[in-house]
């Protein structure tokens, strides 16, 4: 059995006022040279947490990042790194940013990434991978790093500040950790692995912090509040999250709910729904899979709370035939995380999950 354990980044923070800390975490590393990538409306909202790091004599080379993890903007950023000789490359923005700066960082020798998320959407920030797209936002599948993330930072304030349904995309891609890894993790055969082990532990955690504090957390945006539950959420979100598939690799990183996000990605109307969005339909098709109804209808009472979609028509995919459908069924059986995690669906299986979840949730709006 190969596991190769990726843990995550080298150094970790979270508490208000971290980020007070940048400027004198950059001279303790001898890092004189800045490339700092930002996101366009995040930036006005994280650009005053980042006065001083601005006003220092750090020398910082301000560049805005094009809105997609495509191999052309990874290379543009590698290539400004290169030609100011920059000792790190900061990243200040959302997931999609995120991968793109630690990708850059690690195509040029000798420089390391720095992060700090502006949205808790997901566990990008965590991971030593990154998810890749075409310009016309297109899911290409996933390239891992053989480096880590240099530093991680979290400033709560700045990620309370952040649209309220990217955190519940995160909330939503976080509570998939469970039900994606645990048919891999629990089986007999995984249960004397130190790591498996951990990796599950974590994957439990993070469906029972979403459970018991997921919808405070939300409410804690809409009301701005800055509360322990919407930090241990945050927290969980983006590092116990990212710690899954980080200590259990292919077995435990994703299954049907992201093999679903990659390839519904192929049809434009999916692109107005957020990545945590597209997994929550995922893991329903999964249950469907798994025949677990009765899941179903616990996680469609929460998905109804916060808004997640649960079907095909509530992604603006109704108009979908059912070839339409078998051939989606077949794109995500030939996923490359699915097909890596050795999760066992045919692609008939996938077709009557997705036909039988559909007419189960008109019924359900129906009744």
């Amino acid at each position: 059995m190969s596991l190769v354990v990726r843990t995550g980044p080298q150094e970790y923070e979270c508490r208000v006022g971290v980020l007070e800390t940048l400027t004198d975490r950059l001279t303790a590393h001898h890092y004189k040279k800045v490339v700092l990538i930002h996101g366009s409306t995040s930036w006005n909202v994280a650009k005053p947490y980042l006065d001083t790091l601005l006003e220092s004599e750090i020398e910082c080379e301000l560049s805005l990042f094009n809105g997609e993890c495509t191999y052309a903007e990874v290379d543009r950023i590698a290539e400004l790194a290169q030609e100011i000789d920059a000792d790190v490359i900061i990243g200040v923005g959302g997931g999609k940013l995120c991968d793109a700066v630690k990708y850059a960082a690690v195509k040029v020798p000798g420089v390391q990434s720095i992060l700090i998320p502006s949205l808790a959407s997901n566990c990008a920030p965590w991971t030593p991978l990154s998810v890749m797209y075409d310009e016309e936002g297109v899911c290409l599948g996933f390239d891992i790093h053989n480096e880590q993330v240099g530093i991680l930072l979290i400033e709560p304030e700045l990620i309370l500040n952040s649209p309220v349904n990217f955190f519940i995309a995160g909330v939503a891609d976080t509570l998939a950790k469970w039900y994606e890894s645990d048919v891999i993790l629990s089986q007999p055969e995984h249960q004397t692995n130190a790591f498996l082990l951990m990796a599950r532990a974590a994957a439990l955690n993070c469906r029972d912090n979403i459970v018991q504090h997921g919808l405070q957390a939300v409410k804690d945006v809409q009301s701005q509040t800055l509360t322990p539950a919407f930090t241990q959420i945050v927290e969980t979100i983006i590092a116990i999250s990212g710690l899954v598939g980080g200590l259990g690799d292919h077995y435990a990183r994703t299954t049907i709910g992201h093999a679903v996000h990659d390839k519904i990605t192929v049809y434009p109307e999916s692109h107005a729904y957020l990545h945590g969005e597209k997994v929550a339909y995922g893991v329903l098709v999964q249950l469907a899979v798994e025949h677990k109804w009765d899941e179903i209808d616990q996680l469609s009472t929460f998905y109804t709370q916060l808004s997640l979609p649960k079907s095909l028509k509530d992604l603006k995919l109704r108009h979908l035939k059912d070839e339409q459908i078998n051939t989606f069924a077949g794109e995500i059986k030939q996923d490359d995380t699915l097909v890596s995690s050795g999760y066992p669906v045919t692609q008939e299986e996938l077709y009557q999950a997705m036909t039988a979840l559909e007419a189960y949730m008109k019924s359900r709006t129906e009744v």
